[in-house]
């Protein structure tokens, strides 16, 4: 945490306004410049910006929406709490992310978008999941909770035609605020659109006369929810984003080391990345043939290391039906994360290897 986050909040703490203000704004205002792309709104967590994204899709109780299941929890409970059901699709076994080419057969007249997740800070078919959705009129929203920094085709996410892309800014996350999320939009409309229904679909100009009495007059013609980022939660972001370069690159750079240090070991495989594209490395995973035995010597070494996520669709909540996913079986039983973050030394790095290297 940057030493002046004390400092830059403690007039905010004072002004006896801590909700969505000026900060909000000003944060939203790094994040247009950083991304290319001036459709954003922050938000309070990322499972409240997924869920915006998948009910300004139309999705609703009954619909379907395509993901994987190789992904967060934050990523697929948004499916559920909407009373929607996951179609599973299966995962490149070389990359944890969709298979594009399966995509096509898993569209039923139910569907209604396609959740795209970015594994760990990678970047996934981007291009192609677009053009499937959008020759059909569905929609497409990415979790990019872990690839801040990462670019495709030489934009960062948030800016390649997706029509929304969601950030996480969890406290684990490249840059934190506390907790908290930014939705990206394709089109200026729906970023217009999503400033009030992320606030009770309160429309926020007319909600209030000159005078600052409530207006009776205003109308809510659609329900919305309670998902907007706070001035504590901004200043905080205001202060990391400082930093926001050289803390991506930090991440990058111990994983182009990982990428290299770790090449050509014996039961150790290297995940399969877009030469189009830049990873953010939010951690580095591994795919190993002894997964759960390096793992335990790893943490006998001292190292943190572990199943970055478990598949999704072994959940009964979501109500879905498991079906046959090779690609999901064979990279749920190889991977492995290992930390690549900014607190990463070079002399950690070259530990890390050397354990895996003795360990593998």
């Amino acid at each position: 945490m940057p030493g002046t986050v004390c400092e830059a909040l403690r007039p905010v703490l004072a002004s006896g306004y801590l909700a969505d203000g000026e900060q909000v704004r000003q944060f939203e205002n790094l994040l247009r410049a950083y991304v290319g792309n001036p459709n954003v709104t922050a938000m309070s967590d990322i499972s409240g910006a997924i869920t915006l994204a998948l009910f300004m899709a139309d999705v609703r109780p009954g619909d379907e929406v395509i993901v994987s299941p190789m992904c967060c929890t934050a990523t697929t409970m948004p499916i559920a709490n909407l009373f929607a059901r996951p179609v599973w699709c299966d995962v490149d076994p070389l990359t944890g992310m969709m298979d594009a080419n399966q995509v096509p057969g898993l569209i039923t007249l139910k569907t209604k978008a396609i959740l795209l997740y970015h594994w760990s800070g990678d970047v996934a078919d981007i291009d192609v999941i677009n053009d499937v959705a959008h020759a059909l009129g569905l929609k497409t929203v990415e979790d990019a909770a872990d690839s801040f920094g990462a670019k495709y085709k030489g934009n960062r996410l948030g800016n390649n035609g997706t029509d929304f892309t969601a950030y996480s800014f969890h406290a684990v996350k490249h840059i934190t605020t506390g907790e908290g999320a930014a939705l990206f939009f394709a089109s200026e409309e729906d970023a217009d659109r999503a400033q009030w229904l992320k606030r009770y679909g309160i429309h926020q100009p007319s909600f209030r006369l000159p005078n600052g009495d409530l207006n009776p007059k205003s109308d809510i013609p659609v329900a919305g929810y309670n998902f907007y980022m706070n001035n504590i939660a901004a200043t905080i972001g205001i202060e990391q984003f400082k930093h926001v370069e050289t803390i991506v690159e930090r991440y990058r750079e111990n994983g182009r080391f990982y990428d290299e240090a770790l090449k050509d070991i014996p039961g150790v495989r290297l995940l399969k990345r877009r030469s189009d594209s830049v990873s953010a490395y939010w951690t580095h995973t591994l795919l190993v043939e002894q997964r759960d035995d390096l793992i335990r010597k790893l943490r006998e070494d001292g190292i943190a290391s572990q199943r970055l996520h478990i598949r999704n669709d072994i959940y009964s909540c979501f109500n879905a039906d498991r079906r046959e996913l090779p690609g999901v079986d064979k990279f749920d039983s190889q991977a492995v994360s290992i930390p690549s973050g900014w607190w990463v030394t070079p002399k950690d790095r070259e530990y890390i290897v050397d354990c895996i290297r003795k360990g593998r």
